[in-house]
């Protein structure tokens, strides 16, 4: 399929050529979240036992949460600094010459958050992995297994610099509500208010309207839908093609994957992720929340 910003995804067949580039640096981006009770707590781990199990050969296991997160008592997964970020991508050998292509064995929002904190950090280079480890494993690609292969440090390290413009926080969504266009990426039942897992509370922000991060990829394959397909969605739930958009989740991972098949039809300028996301807005008694 034809992408506007066709730049910003990877096919399994493309990476499977490039497994001995030494620029080329593969990240297992895989996090899994697990209801905790039945008063819709959940906690988040990480996917390292199953990247253990089988991943791309050569690939690296990035922890979303603990390497490039600076979570708080409620909130998982905001950004960290440039120099906490820099640190982690360092140690996973990327720098100023690399190809970053990131992938997750589930939804593919994990992959796109790490995505979108390498553009807010300066670094370009980078794509998502276009139906992920599903997509690899379907094509009878090789598999490795057991724990990553140790990669060297870059020649050529990369400037880590933090660049407004594509994570916001709660009080530029107030500022901005009335004139932007305001998308839930939960699923229908979360953004009803009625899913068994909430964040905080049950409901939405009030005046958003829902694009489901599922709806964005073909269920069966796990591929991103084409580009005609995507803006038809959006389309569909009330955002004109030339909106601001502010895209929010639980913790902003699902919201990542809204922005980044956004930016794929050549959105990428008019789209941010509300970082903190329902962890933190709902974390204010005095914030609204709109449910049914």
């Amino acid at each position: 399929m034809t992408y506007q910003n066709s730049r910003n995804l990877a096919s399994v067949e493309e990476i499977s050529t490039q497994l001995d580039d030494p620029n080329v640096v593969i990240l297992d981006c895989t996090s899994t979240v697990i209801p905790t009770d039945g008063g819709g707590g959940f906690a988040v781990a990480d996917g390292r036992e199953a990247f253990e199990a089988g991943h791309i050969p050569g690939a690296q296991f990035v922890n979303l949460q603990r390497d490039l997160s600076t979570p708080s008592d409620h909130l998982l997964f905001t950004l960290p600094s440039a120099e906490q970020f820099g640190n982690a991508l360092n140690r996973l050998g990327v720098g100023a010459e690399s190809r970053v292509i990131l992938y997750s064995t589930g939804q593919p929002g994990w992959a796109a958050r790490v995505w979108l904190m390498l553009r807010a950090f300066g670094f370009e280079n980078a794509a998502v992995l276009n139906g992920g480890w599903k997509a690899w494993t379907n094509a009878g690609l090789p598999v490795e297994t057991g724990a990553a292969k140790p990669r060297s440090a870059a020649s050529k390290p990369f400037g880590w610099t933090y660049r407004p413009g594509f994570f916001v926080a709660s009080d530029e969504v107030v500022a901005r509500a009335e004139g932007d266009a305001l998308v839930n990426a939960l699923g229908p039942d979360s953004f009803r208010g009625e899913a068994p897992i909430a964040y905080g509370r049950p409901g939405r922000i009030p005046g958003s309207v829902n694009v489901p991060t599922s709806s964005l990829v073909d269920p069966e394959t796990g591929l991103y839908l084409s580009q005609q397909q995507i803006e038809k969605i959006f389309a569909d739930a009330g955002v004109r093609p030339d909106a601001q958009l502010i895209a929010y989740c639980g913790a902003g991972v699902a919201a990542s994957n809204v922005v980044f098949a956004r930016t794929l039809s050549g959105a990428d300028a008019r789209s941010v992720v509300y970082d903190g996301s329902l962890l933190d807005w709902s974390s204010d008694p005095d914030r609204p929340l709109v449910t049914g």
